[in-house]
């Protein structure tokens, strides 16, 4: 088993080298003055722009969502780079010794990354638990869907009204790779882990503004690190508590606030749920590459790419438009102080960069129904100590930052990511975004800002430690030496929670299982095994129907791993993603009909209405509803059957 996962950890990490390749002259034309002249961003650029093109032909009724399309648009990047090599010569594609090292560093914590967390993954790798049926679902509906929006597997007839075009960016590695969904979706969270560690080197690298200095990627390595595997200040002050961390219980550091959510990256790759706010990881990073070449060269390439990436945010994790809106606003506000005069300039800077954004998200919004419901003020806040044990070192670190980097040339752009930290703490202790969830309300405002906030002073601990340890540097020597002392301190003591959280997620990894993200149905469900095989080697285009179920559970297990939609999921997630649950209800009350009720002509009925061509009759079924089976059989043929379980072909 290992040898077969090491295999396909090298084949998918090679398959990812030879498209950075296929890019890189293309790349290197426009990050040229990048430490790495734009290394770190060509495995995202190259399939996120071969995504956002197939999502947005395929939106507009022009294309298909299919591999011909995807095959030929990389073959069309290709050509291109091939044009900068004919046209350049070998400059197109040579580096010099410094840039060289760069890229090196960023390959290597790439693969390291990339491969130990694919292999951390397949220690536990089951997509059994929490919302991994959602986003292995959604996966599904891109890989199987020609046309888009693509078919929500838990309303049969509808399609997905959700943020997800992360999913649909990760459909696009999955084709590529060339792997089972259900391996691809642990090597998904493994590629993210990886890019996103060469990523924040590449940013603390840059905003070091010194690619030659050992000091300069000794900090960005501390950044990779303190931004993907650290966690927050809670850690150290449990064990200054206690003395110890035998007790330590990892999640308390995402749950301390009562009824709030404050997670950052390492947790979220713990439990391993591939959600927006973990796709959406390397583009924010890039957006800050981007953002941070356009302060230095106010290109309208820079200007039109910023806006392009607003739009695939936007669709893939609307809540960081709102928070990498108020980083813009934060370094606008501070340029037009400085200079009166840039006012102008910078309007027409947002014109372009609205537009770019209008041009890549309307397509999507105006299919997508909005699932918020207004914006309220708190009347709970939390507890100033409290916020303090999350976050004091993020905030000394924010503090040293801007005191180390005030009078340097990148100065502008350290205090507005220290700036947007802080207010990202603050705002959910002044407003909250309204949902569903009345006993939590303010907790997805929190977890969204903050897990952000999280990230920039993530950044700022490579950045400043960096620049302590650059002996070139001008800093007083106290300084120096307390500052580094300070900043090793929370590093190491951050570093902790993952050595914890890793361990006991993970059962101190002492089972190995694989990359198999499905194996545990063998096991765990077997006859609804049999039905998803079933199903996926027979479908023909129409829908099942199943037991509804409650969120967080193993219902709808069938829906989501054969790809079949079903009339109705999971109860609370299609309540928020439809705004309301009279739809829910009045499913729910149909599906009833159709297993317990009396009547086969309204049962038929239904059926048509919702192209019905598959009914499942499993252990959740007759747990739930007392199945009229005398009714079930007359609907069509039992074409499969396995213990308990039997599926029926509707006539």
């Amino acid at each position: 088993m290992w040898s077969v996962d090491l295999t396909t950890i090298l084949k998918t990490y090679i398959i990812s080298l030879g498209l950075q390749f296929l890019i890189w002259p293309l790349i290197k034309k426009y990050f040229s003055k990048l430490p790495d002249q734009g290394w770190a961003l060509g495995r995202v650029l190259i399939t996120l722009m071969a995504a956002l093109l197939i999502w947005q032909l395929s939106y507009l009724g022009i294309a298909e969502n299919n591999n011909g399309k995807l095959f030929a648009i990389l073959a069309l990047f290709g050509l291109l780079s091939l044009w900068q090599i004919i046209t350049h010569g070998v400059k197109a594609f040579t580096v010099a010794k410094t840039t060289a090292k760069i890229i090196a560093i960023e390959e290597y914590l790439f693969l390291v990354g990339f491969g130990v967390m694919a292999l951390i993954r397949a220690h536990a790798p089951s997509l059994d638990s929490l919302e991994k049926f959602m986003d292995f679902g959604f996966l599904k509906q891109y890989l199987l869907s020609p046309t888009l929006p693509a078919p929500d597997m838990w309303q049969a007839g509808q399609t997905i009204n959700y943020y997800s075009f992360g999913h649909f960016w990760a459909s696009i590695w999955l084709r590529i790779w060339g792997v089972a969904p259900a391996v691809g979706y642990n090597l998904m969270l493994a590629f993210i882990f990886g890019t996103s560690m060469s990523l924040v080197f590449l940013v603390c690298v840059t905003l070091a503004g010194n690619k030659s200095s050992k000091a300069a990627t000794f900090g960005g390595i501390i950044g990779a690190l303190g931004v993907m595997v650290a966690g927050n200040s809670h850690v150290i002050w449990y064990l200054i508590k206690n003395r110890s961390l035998d007790n330590y219980w990892y999640a308390e550091a995402t749950r301390f606030i009562h009824n709030t959510i404050h997670e950052f990256p390492s947790y979220s790759f713990v439990v391993s749920d591939l959600h927006g706010h973990v796709l959406d990881l390397p583009i924010i990073l890039t957006f800050l590459v981007v953002l941070f070449s356009w302060v230095e060269n106010k290109k309208r390439v820079y200007e039109i790419a910023i806006g392009v990436l607003f739009g695939v945010m936007m669709m893939t994790n609307t809540w960081d438009v709102a928070v990498y809106g108020l980083v813009l606003l934060v370094l606008g506000v501070q340029m037009v102080v400085a200079d009166i005069g840039e006012l102008k300039k910078l309007l027409k800077t947002v014109g372009v960069m609205f537009v770019s954004f209008l041009l890549v998200a309307l397509p999507w919004w105006l299919s997508f129904s909005s699932i918020s419901s207004g914006v309220e003020v708190v009347t709970e806040r939390s507890p100033f100590w409290q916020l303090l044990v999350l976050w004091s070192g993020g905030l000394v670190i924010n503090i040293l930052a801007v005191i180390i980097e005030g009078r340097g040339e990148k100065k502008i752009v350290i205090r507005t990511l220290a700036l947007s930290a802080v207010f990202l703490i603050a705002i959910p202790e002044f407003v909250f975004a309204r949902d569903i969830y009345p006993n939590h309300p303010r907790a997805n405002t929190m977890f969204k800002l903050t897990y952000q906030a999280f990230i920039l002073m993530g950044i700022l601990l490579g950045v400043t430690f960096g620049s302590l340890l650059d002996r070139g540097r001008k800093i007083v020597l106290g300084l120096r030496v307390v500052a580094i002392f300070i900043i090793f301190f929370i590093f190491v003591g951050t570093m902790n929670f993952s050595f914890i959280a890793f361990t006991t997620y993970y059962g101190g990894f002492s089972n190995y299982y694989g990359l198999d993200g499905e194996k545990w149905m063998q096991t765990k469900v077997p006859e609804n095994y049999g039905a998803v095989k079933y199903l996926r080697k027979n479908m023909n285009g129409k829908n099942m129907v199943e037991a509804v179920g409650d969120s967080y559970t193993l219902f709808n297990v069938v829906s989501v791993f054969s790809g079949v939609p079903t009339i109705q999921g999971w109860r609370v997630h299609e309540w928020l993603w439809r705004g309301g649950y009279s739809m829910v209800a009045s499913r729910e009350a149909e599906v009833r009909e159709i297993y317990q009720g009396v009547s086969i002509e309204k049962t038929k009925e239904i059926l048509d209405k919702y192209n019905i061509g598959w009914i499942l009759v499993g252990l959740d079924e007759k747990i739930t509803y007392k199945i009229n089976e005398e009714k079930i059989w007359q609907l069509g043929e039992m074409v499969w059957e396995e213990g308990d379980t039997y599926l029926i072909k509707v006539e």
